[in-house]
């Protein structure tokens, strides 16, 4: 059973970067490419070398380091099919159901609409991990622990 490794860095000014990786196989991925300085700084402290990118959706604050990161890794760059037409440099478009290997874990791709149309998730079921664009940012984790459904 793979068991994935959890890195999460800060990025942006008020945002969150996570790695993940496979210390069987070496693969690592990072979920979104918010800041590509904040996650070349991380991969260098963890000792890890990039080889994917799991995109949750198309929005820029989520994208914008992909290019800076596959020019010198070659990592492979996932993305929901919906929105692949606004995904820079996207190799690998995904929907509903699709699986996504990272080393010896898979993923599970599930369509999760509502921040974007397109917007998916990824679920390492033998891992016990579920990777989404939808968490708290910063400066809004003091309103998201109080949020009240609508």
């Amino acid at each position: 059973m793979a068991k994935l490794e959890v890195y999460q860095f800060p990025a942006r000014s008020d945002n969150y970067g996570v790695l993940i990786h496979d210390p069987e196989t070496g693969a690592t991925a990072s979920i979104d490419a918010p800041d590509a300085d904040a996650t070349i700084e991380a991969l260098y402290q963890k000792g890890w070398t990039l080889t994917h990118i799991l995109i949750t959706h198309h929005h820029g604050d989520h994208t914008a380091g992909n290019k800076r990161l596959k020019a010198p890794t070659g990592c492979i760059i996932v993305g929901p099919r919906q929105e692949a037409g606004s995904i820079p440099a996207i190799d690998v478009e995904v929907s509903e159901g699709d699986s996504v290997a990272i080393g010896n874990s898979n993923a599970l791709v599930i369509e999760t609409p509502g921040h974007t149309r397109g917007h998916v998730s990824y679920l390492f079921p033998e891992d016990g991990i579920v990777l989404s664009e939808t968490r708290c940012s910063r400066s809004a984790a003091a309103s998201c622990s109080k949020a009240t459904p609508r």
